[in-house]
């Protein structure tokens, strides 16, 4: 019994949410900003959620519920393409890093 207890506890720490954030500017304009955050199933992108779609090597891409817009994201470079039918737009984002 307490080796059950022992194993759940360890099962139960390595269970920790993944979501990583990212400042993101517009290559056109740098005064457009927002904040990026992607967990392993979903990024959010302007307050709407994309649903994760596939991975490609490093690149992830990324669709919304009403199937129109793509995103595609590179965590690597924080190279990020939206796609939608009427505009392209790129992004470059910058990890947020813990405190050290």
């Amino acid at each position: 019994m307490r080796l059950l207890a022992v194993l759940a506890l360890m099962l139960m720490a390595g269970c920790v949410a993944r979501t990583q954030e990212f400042h993101c500017k517009q290559d056109l304009n740098n005064a457009e900003t927002f904040e990026l955050k992607i967990t392993p199933t979903s990024l959010t992108y302007r307050g709407r959620t994309f649903d994760f779609k596939e991975e490609a090597g490093a690149l992830r891409r990324y669709r919304d519920t009403n199937q129109e817009n793509e995103i595609e994201f590179n965590p690597i470079d924080g190279r990020l393409t939206l796609r939608g039918p009427s505009v392209t737009l790129g992004w470059s984002c910058t990890r947020y890093e813990g405190l050290k």
